[in-house]
This record gives structure tokens, sequence and C-alpha cells, in this order.
């Protein structure tokens, strides 16, 4: 997410004599639900493949072409279409997938202790060429944290921001410190960090 990538596609000739493949592959933004929303890159190509011949295709996606088309949860469907010259063999494939997020990491200073005060360090680093507005954190952890929402603000591009919580843990054992980072131009943005929390300190 925020940078340009390549897609690649394997094209093979089975037969043992040489083929001519008119070859027609797109690239769609569609919602999460799997429902088509728009076509973003197109692109045609005669291809010459002798017999048995592999060969590697390569379609570069700019970050400034898919920006305009994805919000938070979308994908992306990949679709090829093909003719064989010499059989009239049609090719159809389609691929989909989406672009990763960054996590967000969590550090935890010092012991965890029944009753007393820790911190726990949440960083995250903005992957986009642009401003991030209006941007929270979601933090809950059972039995360290009680759900609770921070503003952060906004977020310059390829920033880095620091937040340190402050917990008190309540119950002793294994616990699981959450943070979810949202904003209208980046969701799925995750962090988790397993706490031993201790009754006494040693």
């Amino acid at each position: 997410m925020g940078s340009d990538f390549t897609v690649w596609l394997r094209v093979q000739n089975c037969s043992t004599e040489q083929r001519g493949i008119s070859l027609f592959t797109q690239v769609a933004a569609i919602y999460y639900t799997g429902v088509y929303k728009s076509c973003f890159k197109k692109k045609r190509e005669e291809v010459q493949l002798s017999a048995s011949e592999v060969r590697e295709l390569e379609l570069v996606i700019k970050y400034s072409e898919y920006d305009p088309h994805l919000e938070s949860q979308d994908n992306m469907l990949f679709t090829v279409l093909g003719r064989v010259a010499e059989t009239r063999q049609v090719i159809a494939k389609q691929h989909k997938f989406c672009l990763c997020t960054p996590d967000l990491q969590i550090r935890v200073l010092g012991e965890a202790i029944v009753g007393k005060e820790m911190k726990a360090e949440i960083v995250f680093i903005n992957p986009l060429p642009k401003i991030l507005k209006n941007v929270q954190l979601h933090i809950e952890g059972p039995g360290l944290q009680t759900p609770k929402i921070v503003t952060i603000g906004d977020v310059g591009s390829h920033a880095k921001v620091t937040h340190t919580e402050s917990l008190v843990p309540v119950r002793p054992g294994m616990r699981t410190l959450i943070a979810n980072l949202d904003c209208p131009q980046l969701s799925q943005v995750h962090g988790v960090a397993e706490i031993l929390v201790k009754t006494e300190a040693h």
C-alpha cells in the first residue's frame, strides 16, 4: 500500500508448434463485498510463443493509478482475456487480491504487575505519500485496559507516530493488548502484544 507494484503473468505454449496470442489485461477496484467498482488499468498486446515456450509478462501498476479508485476496504481484481490465433482457443483468468497495510508495533516498557502502572509504546509509520486525516487509535485489552479511543489527528506523508499508553493491569496471567488505527484514508491497521502480568515484582 502506497507504492508501485508489479503483476506477473506467466504464459505457456503447451503445443509443439508456434502460437500467437492476443492478450487483454485489466485491473479494477472492487468493493470488499466483491461488487465491481471501477477499472483503472488496461493493456493489449500480441505475444508470439515458440513451441513449448514459457514467458513471463509484467504489468506495472503505479500508486498514482490505483489511489483515486481505492478506499480503505477495497480489493483489486486482475483479469486476463486472450485468444490463440491459430486455434481460436479462448483464455480467461481472474485473480482477486488486496494490498498489504502496515502493522502497528507495540512495545511493552518495563514489567507488568497487578495494580501498578505500566506503559506500552505504539508506533505507526504512514505508508502513503499523502497526509492521513483524523487518525484515531482504538486500544483495548481485557485485564489491562478498558476500550479507549485516542485521537492522533493528522499524520504527514511517510511520517512516524509514537503514542505511549499508560495501563494498570487488574488481573494476572497472559494478557493481550490490541490496538487498531482508523482514518478515512486507511484502515485494517492492527497491532497485538502478549503481556505476562505478574502478581508482584521480582
